[in-house]
């Protein structure tokens, strides 16, 4: 399995790598073709070639990138995720604006990856789980993760059917925090 480490982006960096919150760079075209609503945020984006080396079981094909947006509805989330084989030609400044209410999401946590025995605790990628796959487990308790969700003390979980994600088809994510 595939741990997951973060800081606080600083000074120059790469937009175009994986990150929590912030400004995605992602295909321009995904805000004028209704792809991304003006009531989704930005929660990470995770380019697949930079944990090609923990990818052990080579689980997903490792060329592009996969966004996570949320929408909150009445105390809820809907995820809605996206696959785009391409890098990404825009960055989409201050995305995050107006979601203030949810937390500081307008800051970019850089995200690098890390081999890791097991997901009983802490944020990783591609954990499998009988017929699903953890594609994100996210804990906001974790050494200088993103603050969202940390009042809760609670994990969130996205997670995808095994064959779905040979597909990258990520129509059916399932968000759920516990």
């Amino acid at each position: 399995m595939i741990g997951i480490k973060v800081e606080k982006a600083h000074g120059e960096y790469d937009p175009g790598t994986s990150k929590f919150f912030g400004s995605p760079t992602m295909p321009e075209e995904w805000l004028s073709d209704g792809t991304i609503g003006d009531e989704d945020f930005f929660f990470c984006q995770l380019k697949l070639s930079e944990f090609k080396l923990y990818d052990k079981e080579n689980i997903i094909d490792h060329k592009g990138f996969i966004y996570i947006f949320l929408t909150e509805d009445k105390g809820n989330f809907i995820p809605n995720v996206r696959y785009c084989e391409s890098e990404p030609d825009t960055l989409i400044d201050d995305f995050n604006a107006g979601f203030e209410f949810l937390g500081d999401v307008e800051t970019e946590f850089s995200i690098d990856y890390v081999e890791k025995e097991s997901n009983e605790d802490g944020t990783c990628i591609l954990a499998e789980n009988g017929d699903d796959i953890i594609l994100l487990q996210y804990d906001p308790l974790d050494d200088n993760m993103p603050s969202f969700l940390a009042s809760t003390e609670k994990i969130a979980y996205f997670t995808i059917k095994k064959d779905a994600l040979k597909k990258l088809d990520f129509s059916q994510v399932e968000f759920e925090i516990k």
